[in-house]
């Protein structure tokens, strides 16, 4: 089967743009509803990059830890004790045994930090209360059995929910006994007629989260700022809701020419705003880091955000937080009621406290 990296966002960014200037560039109605402005203390921060930790891209906390997805420096994770000062680095570069290549989120499940590799199809999991133990390795489940070709996955108890190049339905369950089940349609399109190929390549990159309870997943998007919430039955998903805040300004290409190298299925428009940066989650609310950026104006700093739109988990808008500084990630403390952000304002990476 042909390595289908190119649905992935980065590739989908670097392919060719479509100049249209008359399309609307106007952000959703609620990015300007229920608004509040949230602020930090200047004294309340951590600088990343006096850690040494290179091009931070994602990050979860837990208690004094902080744990940030570095993909493309020489360790794919790295691990701050804010308490000792202390970073560990896990997960080299590479595609051998115990090794990494490409991620595009992270997750927090209790004690257990995790991130699904596109590049080997492994999905990596590292024990916050083992990780600096002489000899430590993170846990590496593939999931490549059946033939499936995964892009994103998030652990649900003791199995497995991804999404991908999926024609059998958008979420694929895998249980440990190998066994597979796939459900939910793809979200509503602008073009009916796209095959569930097109589909999963338009839906292709993904911040995936669990409810702290397992009874709900939400998935969002980062291309289309699709935010999907469905209900978690056993092995399959029922879908609860799903909001659209922008249309796509998008063309497909329903045909790969022989010959030409690279194709990319989808092209976005410079002026296609894009969506979701990164999830966090309550057991009353979803947090959701967006862009509402678009090419034309940012060119590939699309990724980051200044507006943190909150859902309760059956998909209503309950309040908008706007930001003084842009972020490409966000991380809930339920303890201690705050969102914490990895600001990248000046290319500058640094956490910031958000107090709600």
């Amino acid at each position: 089967m042909k390595k289908l990296y190119y649905f992935i966002i980065p590739a989908l960014l670097l392919g060719s743009c479509q100049s249209d200037p008359t399309l609307e560039t106007e952000s959703s109605p609620l990015v300007r509803t229920k608004v509040t402005e949230l602020q930090y203390a200047q004294t309340d921060k951590i600088d990343v990059e006096a850690l040494n930790i290179i091009s931070p891209y994602k990050f979860v906390k837990k208690g004094n830890l902080y744990a940030f997805l570095t993909p493309s420096s020489a360790y794919r994770f790295a691990i701050y004790d804010s308490e000792n000062g202390t970073v560990t680095r896990l997960v080299p570069a590479g595609r051998n045994e115990g090794e990494g290549m490409y991620f595009i989120s992270m997750n927090l499940n209790g004690d257990i930090v995790s991130a699904f590799d596109f590049g080997t199809k492994k999905f990596v999991e590292i024990n916050l209360n083992e990780y600096a133990t002489p000899g430590y390795q993170p846990t590496f489940t593939s999931l490549t059995d059946n033939n499936k070709t995964p892009i994103g996955a998030i652990r649900i108890g003791d199995r497995l929910l991804s999404t991908g190049v999926y024609t059998q339905g958008r979420y694929c369950i895998s249980q440990a006994s190998g066994a597979d089940t796939y459900s939910v349609s793809y979200p509503a399109c602008a073009d009916p007629t796209l095959t569930d190929t097109l589909k999963s390549a338009f839906y292709a990159s993904n911040t995936l989260a669990v409810k702290p309870t397992l009874e709900r997943l939400a998935c969002a998007n980062m291309q289309t700022g699709c935010l999907d919430i469905c209900e978690i039955n056993g092995n399959e998903l029922t879908r609860v809701n799903e909001v659209h805040l922008t249309p796509a300004k998008v063309k497909f290409n329903r045909h790969c020419p022989k010959g030409r190298g690279l194709v990319h299925p989808v092209n976005y428009s410079k002026y296609h705003i894009f969506g979701f940066c990164d999830l966090a989650v309550s057991d009353d609310y979803i947090y959701a880091l967006y862009s509402g950026r678009t090419l034309k104006q940012h060119n590939l700093d699309v990724d980051k955000g200044k507006t943190i739109l909150v859902f309760d988990w059956n998909g209503s808008h309950v309040r908008t937080y706007r930001l003084e500084n842009a972020c490409s990630s966000i991380s809930y403390s339920a303890e201690e009621n705050t969102i914490y952000a990895l600001s990248q304002e000046n290319n500058h990476s640094e956490i910031i406290t958000l107090h709600l």
